[in-house]
């Protein structure tokens, strides 16, 4: 049963240094995002794939509507993938990382989870 996923919301790419201060930068490129990412400093995912790999593109992230449930969903078709990290931000989003999918950057799944979700 194959699982379909909504359209791209960002692509996530690691850079060494940011022609600005931010942490993160957004490109928007018509419906869906570039997501630049500056480690600054401490081990993350992100200087995890610094190390390993470069820079590059690190994740391709996806809006759903239950991380548990897509999940789930994925697991019931055997694809469970593995989740390398999971934070929630300001109790608003939260985001997990799956790897293990496709030969390939990880799949980032962001959920609204605030008063607004």
């Amino acid at each position: 049963m194959p699982i379909s996923l909504p359209p791209v919301f960002h692509v996530g790419i690691i850079v060494e240094k940011v022609g600005f201060s931010a942490r993160y930068g957004f490109i928007r490129t018509g419906s869906s995002e570039i997501e630049l990412i500056q480690p600054l400093d401490g081990r993350s995912p992100y200087t995890e794939f610094l190390d390993l790999h470069g820079e590059g593109v690190q994740h391709l992230a996806y809006v759903v509507g239950s991380i548990d449930q897509y999940l789930e969903a994925l697991r019931a078709t055997g694809e469970a993938g593995r989740v390398t990290f999971e934070a929630t931000i300001a109790g608003q989003t939260r985001f997990v990382y799956l790897d293990g999918l496709a030969h390939g950057p990880a799949i980032e799944l962001i959920e609204a989870t605030g008063e607004d979700a």
